[in-house]
């Protein structure tokens, strides 16, 4: 019986490898300039760079939340996120895929312009050609590592490139999200699918943006926490994919200016998505994860 060990072992190390987070680069004229705060935001951050280069991301969250108007957050939406997030990183420290994998914090928040585009992707274990593909945008603050995770938890036979853009995804350029598209591609020596847009708060105004730019470049938006901005309502193309997903207790919500814009929206692209999360403000991704990843079930493309 001992022929059988090296396969249980053997058997045992693919198991364990399962899924995988990669970190790809690739040379930029695109990168985002460098974050600029006021005071007293701007007197804390060198310090704040001195811990992004000594610290883990979960311990580098939790400083910024004792100072949230570096996330751009009130006091009270930081009380609100902090055990949030630090269940979610007690998450992360257990998974498989993520041990050694290095923040993009430090990218975001760097004193120079970059030259480089940095991107995490993760792979799902036996992704290949036809693995479906999101491209997510971080929210004003930077590209946290529970981002990534929560949604891979959620779609785990999709591959997730998380773009890491300055700290603030709004205004974040087509060119460099096509170079990023194209450096996973050359890392995994094969084209990607066309990816789903998806895009979270700041994120979400970017996604809408270069969505209506270049709708041809991907197979659908996914805009959460955000809305169509006014300057684009009448930029959807008639075939557009675009859904779109706020909490209820939003100020954008209950004004009803969020029902005023996807009504518009509709007028150009008649399929357009929408739906509000019930008793949820704008951190349900987090407070309502289980209804809110089953809503973007319905709206993603299956395996």
């Amino acid at each position: 019986m001992r022929w059988l060990l090296p396969i249980f072992l053997f058997c045992g190390a693919l198991a364990l490898r399962a899924d995988e987070v990669i970190r790809v680069t690739w040379k930029t004229a695109s990168a985002a300039a460098p974050p600029q705060f006021n005071r007293p935001a701007a007197d804390f951050l060198p310090m704040f760079r001195l811990a992004l280069n000594t610290l883990p991301e979960s311990a580098i969250v939790t400083l910024a939340l004792s100072q949230p108007a570096l996330l751009g957050l009130t006091p009270a939406q930081a009380a609100t996120m902090r055990p949030l997030v630090a269940e979610r990183y007690a998450l992360i420290a257990k998974s498989p895929a993520y041990p050694g994998v290095a923040s993009a914090l430090p990218y975001c928040f760097a004193e120079k312009r970059q030259q480089d585009g940095l991107a995490l992707v993760h792979l799902p274990m036996g992704a290949d050609a036809r693995t479906p593909v999101l491209l997510f945008l971080h929210g004003y603050g930077g590209s946290f590592l529970w981002y990534q995770h929560l949604l891979a938890e959620h779609f785990t036979s999709h591959i997730i490139i998380c773009p890491a853009y300055g700290i603030n995804t709004s205004t974040i350029s087509s060119e460099y999200l096509q170079e990023c598209v194209q450096a996973v591609g050359v890392r995994l020596g094969r084209p990607a699918l066309k990816p789903v847009l998806m895009g979270l708060s700041a994120g979400g105004f970017g996604a809408c943006d270069v969505y209506t730019k270049h709708p041809e470049r991907f197979d659908r938006l996914v805009c959460m926490a955000a809305y169509p901005p006014e300057d684009l309502l009448l930029k959807f193309p008639r075939e557009a994919k675009a859904a779109f997903i706020a909490g209820s207790n939003e100020y954008f919500v209950k004004s009803g200016d969020f029902a005023r814009r996807i009504a518009k929206v509709r007028q150009q692209a008649p399929v357009t998505q929408a739906f509000t999360v019930p008793e949820a403000d704008h951190f349900f991704l987090l407070t309502h994860t289980t209804l809110t990843m089953a809503k973007l079930r319905e709206w993603l493309p299956r395996p």
